[in-house]
């Protein structure tokens, strides 16, 4: 028999989970009144094969089937075709008899097997600290790295279609032992790095193109809420740019920071531009066109977010149970307060921006994270499940917002793809309203911006028997003083006055490059992007765009091939 006597017995075993590998053991040597002497244990998925003396010792196991142990019943049962898991194996001593790297390897797959979601694309390794499997195989502080490195090598073999991954709460100081993530999971979109103890961003660089060869170009999901440098930075002034900023320097693809949306400064696998390669901040000093009202992808998009803005803020004014119906079973809800004055100079002289406004009722659940610094209570600040954001939102005081007067109002809208449950990606809607409401009691007027990530209504949930194309599964509130609608006035252009810069800057650069002056919304943005990405000049990147026929993707592509051949003049 493998790993013990002639004379020795294999029995396999379920329901041991809920506890560790060596109160087992213990539990067992009690219950069957003599040490059981286990000379070999091997995993496979849910089960424990363990390898006694001889068989009366198995008999004896078999007598406690049925018992509990950690709040589960053990199920015994004797192999009379003993399981062969290599070669030889190693003891309950730990003294090796030929085949340490095969039993390593065999816990590590019963490990990926228990941690991996039914469709293979999901794998969470949160908690590794706390697991039977890994605690059985005695690994110290000293080994850790070469432990994330066996499972990195056995996942990719096993799950090589894997998009989301999670390594929470695993007291990481740095990332060396998942460096090669790029390496074995190159499409991966979704990482999960939450409440370790990262203390420098830099320690982000081995899994970016900044510090590795391999980065993680697909990567459009990040989370990193619980890390004391996230905590530290989010402490600083302005400290929220700077946290995405940074982030954005190493993955530019992100669209989705500690489950909010941010906006990406590139598309996932799109080669990146020299200033963000290098870790240099690409943001464009001045804008170079006139504020528009609204950024919409294109009509479908558009159309969509107006009939849901519609219904859903008269429901929210009306009758906010209602809204049951469009929210997803397991949808997120925050709020935040910004108290801070205005300092437009509408608001300096506007009433309604110098009037006290009395925040309180929204302060007790506000998740302003330059206010509340501690993990646990921005934890709890997030609600999360369709009836726990009803019953929230139902406590805030009643509204009513002039969706009469579209000019009040401006929004975004874009699609973009997210992980759904089963981590495959989805394709959502992502829209961004800023507007502004009167409370119906007290009559102030306050300023707010609500993001909202829309998904598609399943066939015969609520919200398709309601007639809504859409679920909210997302839905993040910002109060503030009243600010006014001028911001985003059309005509406006947006630009610091003292700059010197005004909203023509876009006709004056497409003049002094000879280029038509009347450019498409369209063309607008790509200008805008293309600038953020490159660090040229209005001209300049007019220029680029013209030349590859205004072909964004080409234009960004080759930039980097001709960046040394431009002239100083070219950029900001």
């Amino acid at each position: 028999m493998l790993g013990g006597s002639p004379g020795s017995a294999q029995v396999s075993l379920k329901g041991w989970r809920g506890g560790t590998e060596p109160s087992l053991i213990k539990f067992l040597d009690t219950k069957v009144g003599r040490p059981v002497n286990i000379a070999d244990i091997h995993y496979c998925g849910e089960i424990m094969y363990m390898t006694v003396p001889n068989r009366a010792i198995a008999q004896e196991l078999l007598k406690l089937s049925g018992i509990r142990f950690a709040g589960d019943k053990l199920s015994f049962q004797l192999k009379t075709h003993p399981v062969k898991f290599g070669t030889g194996g190693a003891g309950r001593d730990g003294a090796a008899s030929g085949s340490d790297s095969l039993k390593l390897k065999d816990r590590l797959i019963a490990l990926l097997q228990t941690r991996v979601d039914m469709q293979g694309s999901s794998l969470d390794l949160s908690g590794l600290a706390h697991d039977n499997i890994i605690m059985s195989l005695g690994t110290d502080s000293q080994q850790e790295d070469k432990m994330y490195k066996a499972i990195l090598v056995i996942a990719s073999q096993m799950y090589p279609g894997l998009i989301a991954i999670s390594f929470a709460n695993n007291s990481l100081r740095s990332l060396r032992g998942i460096a090669d993530l790029g390496l074995h999971f190159p499409n991966i979109r979704t990482l999960s790095l939450m409440s370790n103890i990262l203390s420098d961003f830099s320690s982000l660089d081995c899994l970016s193109s900044i510090g590795s060869t391999v980065p993680l170009t697909q990567l459009s999901e990040l989370i990193l809420a619980g890390n004391p440098m996230v905590e530290a930075e989010l402490a600083q002034p302005n400290g929220g740019h700077n946290y995405v900023d940074k982030v954005h320097q190493r993955f530019p693809t992100i669209s989705m920071l500690d489950m909010n949306p941010i906006t990406p400064r590139a598309q996932p696998g799109a080669p990146l531009p020299t200033a963000v390669a290098s870790g240099e901040d690409a943001a464009p000093k001045h804008l170079p066109f006139a504020t528009e009202q609204s950024f919409v992808e294109n009509q479908d998009i558009g159309d969509l977010a107006n009939v849901f803005l519609d219904g859903f803020f008269n429901l929210y004014d009306a009758n906010r149970g209602a809204l049951a119906n469009i929210y997803d079973q397991t949808a997120q809800f925050s709020l935040m307060v910004d108290t801070s004055h205005p300092t437009s100079k509408f608001a300096q002289t506007n009433p309604d921006s110098q009037k006290h406004v009395d925040f309180s009722a929204y302060i007790r659940i506000s998740r302003n994270l330059t206010r509340v610094k501690s993990q646990h209570k921005r934890i709890n600040a997030l609600v999360v499940g369709r009836a726990a954001v009803i019953q929230t939102i139902a406590q805030l005081p009643a509204t009513q917002h002039p969706i009469q007067e579209p000019h009040r109002f401006s929004f975004d809208a874009w699609q973009t793809d997210v992980p759904n449950a089963g981590g495959q990606a989805q394709a959502v809607a992502i829209v961004v309203v800023h507007g502004e409401f009167v409370e119906q009691q007290t009559h102030n007027r306050a300023s707010f911006d609500r993001t909202f990530v829309l998904a598609p209504a399943p066939p015969g949930s609520p919200a398709a028997a309601a007639g809504s194309p859409c679920i909210i599964t997302n839905d993040q509130l910002t109060i503030r003083r009243y600010n006014g609608f001028e911001s985003w006035a059309p005509a406006s252009s947006g630009l610091d006055a003292s700059s010197g810069t005004n909203g023509t800057a876009v006709g004056a650069a497409a003049e002094a490059g000879g280029l038509a002056l009347s450019l498409t919304p369209e063309q607008q943005e790509m200008a805008r992007v293309l600038q953020e990405q490159t660090g040229l000049n209005a001209e300049w990147t007019l220029k680029c765009l013209e030349s590859y026929g205004w072909n964004y993707q080409v234009a960004l592509t080759e930039f980097p091939q001709v960046r040394g051949t431009l002239p100083p003049e070219a950029f900001q």
